[in-house]
């Protein structure tokens, strides 16, 4: 290891201080109007971006932050939703794309989860859902030619889980998804006649999952895309509601989730991404024709990729050693054109590699290496992602660098429960989390040790949300293979977690375990980490939000007294945001208090 760095220019500060600036929204129907999320004055805010000129104006200035928003298809309005201090309950608000004072959309509604509209591609009509204690109800209201929103009708209402919704281009039918014949995560489909409320449409398959995409563009095409997971992997598919019509695409040469994420405007072909073993490619598919096109594009981490009317593909695309960028790509071959935004450089970093290694059961897992020069072994941190449902792809991981900067390891893997590696993969925590997870993490320790590059009574664990999670769980599942753990943002008792939580994440806790604390308490006992507490050996450091309704406050105040009356040694650090840090100079102090806590670990095992 090198001595800290605790300098203002030090490589990895300046790391998280260059600015960043994504684009995460263009007007289908005004391609000039973006949106992008930028932190570029010390705090990530959303930004009107003018996609000629490349300039970029300020519309939130959050004293938390505001990362997430939409862009209605007119690029009239900004909608985002607003909070108190991060907490994630409130009301969608929108200002105009030109700036101005936030004006609440729900105004005679009590506040609601986080939630995300949905608009038909003419702007007559929008839709959203609220989660409160009575449910997820979802809403919809005309839209005049002015932008005035009418009267809100509910369409559906259901209390069990409820993600994702479309509206048709005309917004005579609004798809939702629902989990209620399931009663886990896996959803289906309910079809609506937008003005009436009147059902014409369902779909829904056993033990698999349909998530709606986006209608067609074409005026008067009411055909659903969506993304089914029938066949074990996500595949795209296309569904017309009021006929029942619908087909499961065939995309042959393409392995694992492929997801088709928009398609031209006169419905002929597809854009697809493809994430196979957490690596992402953009491919084009003819419908009529069946004709695959594999792009040669940029390699990274994709998050949004359009068809633009140019002719060319607008993606979202970042590295592990660029951060993200919205880059103009040739529709035919994939090649970079242009850069369309672009933050501040930032120091370079260190190139990630793949590996893999069987765990509990013959599963193979898949995790991403990066080293700092010379020979190992190295003092490591083991990390693992937030979700459960997510996946560690190769992006610019800033806490990542930074670790190497100082010459440990660093390894972070895509543990049982992860997306991207098969429907069986990610559904076989459901039920008894934490068991695999940490199975995965032991192997992957005893992996990074057999092949010399972690150093057996040096390696750390940390991850934020549910990868905070998993370090708490693992220190005191297998306290005798780790040196310390690091959790941000993390979940301690899952019993406290459900009594406290928005309900969103209330729901989605439910259809993870397949029933409240109440109906399986053992279920819950088991995957807490308060369970463990008596058996944690190593030192703990908690980072976490004293605003978050995710991963609330007290279950983690709990999880602190429990440890300390067993003369534990944990330290927990609060800050006054939700669920997660969106200043920069509170990330850079986050990733400072870790590295001096690995330090001063690891110079009392010497």
């Amino acid at each position: 290891m090198k001595p800290l760095d605790r300098s203002e220019d030090a490589p990895w500060k300046r790391r998280f201080r260059a600015w960043i600036a994504v684009s995460a929204d263009v007007a289908e129907c005004n391609w000039q109007r973006g949106l992008a999320f930028s932190n570029r004055t010390g705090v990530a805010q959303l930004h009107a971006w003018d996609t000629v000129s490349g300039e970029l104006r300020q519309l939130t200035f959050r004293p938390n932050g505001k990362p997430m928003g939409v862009l209605d298809p007119l690029g009239r309005y900004v909608y985002y939703h607003q909070d108190a201090a991060g907490d994630e309950i409130g009301h969608i608000v929108r200002v105009p794309w030109e700036g101005g004072e936030p004006e609440d959309i729900t105004p005679a509604v009590g506040p609601y989860a986080l939630s995300m509209p949905a608009f038909s591609l003419d702007g007559s009509r929008i839709a959203f859902t609220s989660a409160t204690r009575d449910g997820f109800r979802v809403n919809t209201a005309p839209v005049s030619a002015d932008g005035v929103i009418g009267e809100w009708r509910e369409i559906y209402h259901t209390m069990a889980l409820q993600q994702g919704i479309a509206l048709s281009s005309d917004g005579t039918v609004l798809v939702a998804s629902t989990t209620e014949k399931s009663q886990s995560t896996d959803s289906g489909l309910l079809a609506f006649d937008a003005a009436t409320g009147a059902q014409v449409g369902e779909w829904h398959e056993a033990r698999a999952s349909i998530k709606p995409i986006m209608f067609s563009r074409s005026a008067g095409d009411e055909r659903l895309l969506a993304s089914s997971t029938v066949s074990g992997f996500d595949r795209p598919a296309i569904w017309n509601p009021r006929t029942g019509e619908r087909t499961h695409l065939p995309i042959p040469g393409l392995e694992g989730d492929v997801t088709a994420i928009d398609w031209t405007a006169d419905g002929r072909e597809l854009l697809l991404l493809q994430v196979l073993r957490a690596v992402a490619r953009l491919s084009v598919f003819d419908i009529a024709t069946g004709r695959l096109r594999e792009l040669d594009h940029p390699s990274g981490s994709i998050t949004a990729a359009v068809f633009a009317p140019s002719g060319e593909i607008w993606a979202n695309i970042a590295s592990t050693l660029a951060p993200g960028r919205t880059l103009a790509l040739d529709a035919e071959t994939g090649a970079l054109k242009r850069v369309l935004l672009e933050g501040e450089a930032a120091p370079g970093g260190y190139p990630w590699r793949s590996f893999t290694f069987e765990s509990t059961h013959g599963a193979v897992i898949q995790g991403w290496l990066s080293t700092p020069p010379g020979d190992g072994p190295f003092a490591t941190i083991l990390e693992t992602h937030g979700g459960p449902t997510g996946v560690a792809t190769e992006s610019f991981h800033r806490q990542a660098h930074a670790w190497v900067d100082h010459g440990f390891a660093f390894a972070t893997i895509n543990y049982r429960g992860s997306t991207t590696f098969g429907y069986a993969f990610q559904k076989a925590i459901n039920g008894h989390l934490g068991d695999f997870e940490v199975d995965d993490m032991v192997a992957a320790r005893d992996w990074l040790v057999a092949n010399g590059v972690a150093d057996p009574a040096r390696i750390l664990l940390t991850g934020w949300s549910y990868g905070g999670y998993l370090t708490l769980q693992a220190l005191g599942r297998r306290p005798e293979l780790w040196a310390g753990g690091m959790a941000g943002i993390a979940i301690a008792d899952w019993r406290l977690m459900y009594e406290d939580q928005n309900e969103r994440l209330r729901r989605y806790q439910q259809a993870l375990f397949g029933g409240s604390p109440e109906q399986l308490p053992e279920a819950h006992a088991a995957a807490s980490p308060i369970t463990y507490a008596e058996h944690v050996r190593a030192p703990v450091l908690v980072i976490q939000g004293s605003n978050d309704t995710r991963c609330p406050a007290r279950q983690m105040r709990v999880y602190e007294e429990r440890m300390l009356e067993l003369g534990k040694r944990i330290e927990v650090d609060w800050f006054e945001a939700g669920h997660g840090a969106y200043a920069i100079e509170l990330q850079v102090a986050h990733q400072q208090r870790m590295l001096e806590f690995a330090y001063e670990i690891l110079a009392e095992l010497k």
